[in-house]
């Protein structure tokens, strides 16, 4: 490690420092001081961002800023799955919000109906094969997975994050995971079992936060 030290690597993830320090940490679309501005998620629409995952990793809660609340809403909710391509499994989501105007203004810490788990069942060598919660559906392994953000209605609720750029899902390189993509999903407030058709899609990204408490 000291070799670390002196070439100026820090031990310890900053990002994790100014959350607090969780144990275990939480995980983030971007990182906190990456919030330049905010946006309004296409509505009627499953809007879904990459989140990198580490093994081990349980999450009860999901947590985003609200700059202004939206109007004329059916349903508002955030689901969790286990990648961010067609087909990738449903692990979670929040309850369905079904007030007009969406989420409050500030911050918003919402509870996942289950645990969305990246830990293998025990007993198990071959990795999860079953089990409470979405162990059968993980990994146990580093992974990218995707928060869906979803509102349908007339205006969607404004939240904190960054702007996008000008390529679709910034994929610059071949084989890079989509940072945001976007699929087909008439008003309902029920998060689909799997993904539908997704496609790398231009616009920001919110500061969306998955964590254990």
């Amino acid at each position: 490690m000291t070799d670390l030290v002196a070439g100026r690597y820090p031990v310890a993830e900053e990002e994790w420092l100014l959350d607090g320090s969780p144990y275990p940490p939480s995980r983030r679309t971007i990182n906190r001081r990456d919030i330049v501005s905010n946006f309004i998620p296409t509505v009627t629409t499953l809007n879904v961002y990459a989140i990198p995952v580490q093994a081990g990793d349980v999450f009860n809660f999901v947590s985003f800023g609200v700059k202004t609340a939206g109007g004329t809403l059916t349903h508002s909710w955030v689901a969790v799955y286990n990648g961010v391509a067609t087909g990738a499994a449903l692990l979670a989501q929040v309850a369905d919000n079904t007030t007009a105007t969406g989420w409050a203004v500030g911050a918003q810490h919402l509870a996942l109906q289950a645990a969305a788990s990246n830990v293998g069942q025990a007993g198990t060598p071959q990795g999860p094969s079953g089990g409470p919660g979405s162990w059968a559906l993980t990994a146990a392994a580093p992974a990218v997975w995707g928060i869906a953000f979803y509102q349908s209605g007339t205006t969607g609720d404004t939240v904190d994050g960054m702007a996008g750029g000008n390529v679709a899902g910034e994929v610059l390189i071949t084989g890079q995971v989509p940072l945001y993509s976007t699929g087909t999903l008439a008003a309902t407030g029920t998060a689909p079992a799997v993904l539908p058709t997704m496609a790398a899609a231009v616009g920001g990204i919110p500061y969306l936060v998955l964590s254990r408490a």
